[in-house]
C-alpha cells in the first residue's frame, strides 16, 4: 500500500507540476502577446517618425543648397572688392607719381628768373583783373536799385 500512496502521491505531484507549468506558459504566452502589441506599436511609431523626419530632409537640404549659393555669392563679392581696393591703391600710386612729377617740375620753373618776373607779371594782371571786377560789381549793384525805381515807376504810370 505504501508503494500505491507513493505512486498516487508522484501522480499527484506530477499533475500539479503539469498544471503549473500550462499556468506558466499561459502567463507567457499572454505576457509575450503584450510584448508583440508594444512591439507592433512602437514599429507604427517608427514609421510615423520615419516619414515626419523624410518630410523634414528635402526642406533642410533646400535650405543648406540655398545658404551655399549664397556663401558664392558673398565670396565672389568680397573678390570683386579685394580687385577693386587693388585697382585703388595702384590709381592711388599712379597720382601720387604724377603728382610727384609735376610738383618738381612746377619747382624747376618756380627757380627760374625769367619765372619769377613772369610770375610777377601774372599777379600784376590778377590784381588788375580782381579791380575791374570789385568796380563791376559796385557799379551794377549801384545801377540795381535805379532800374527797380524806374520800373516801379513806369508800372504805376500804366495802372
Amino acid at each position: 500500500m505504501v508503494i500505491s500512496w507513493s505512486a498516487a502521491i508522484a501522480a499527484g505531484a506530477f499533475v500539479v507540476l503539469v498544471a503549473g507549468i500550462l499556468i506558466a506558459l499561459r502567463s507567457a504566452i499572454i505576457r509575450l502577446g503584450h510584448v508583440q502589441a508594444a512591439a507592433a506599436e512602437m514599429q507604427l511609431d517608427m514609421h510615423k517618425l520615419a516619414s515626419e523626419l523624410s518630410g523634414l530632409i528635402q526642406p533642410t537640404e533646400e535650405a543648406i543648397r540655398a545658404a551655399h549659393q549664397q556663401l558664392e555669392s558673398v565670396s565672389k563679392l568680397f573678390e570683386a572688392a579685394g580687385q577693386v581696393g587693388g585697382a585703388i591703391a595702384h590709381t592711388t600710386s599712379t597720382v601720387e607719381r604724377v603728382t610727384a612729377v609735376l610738383s618738381e617740375s612746377a619747382e624747376v620753373h618756380a627757380n627760374r628768373h625769367e619765372t619769377k618776373r613772369q610770375v610777377g607779371e601774372v599777379l600784376g594782371w590778377a590784381e588788375l583783373g580782381m579791380a575791374a571786377w570789385q568796380l563791376w560789381q559796385t557799379s551794377r549793384k549801384a545801377a540795381a536799385p535805379a532800374n527797380n525805381n524806374a520800373q516801379s515807376t513806369a508800372n504805376e504810370s500804366e495802372s
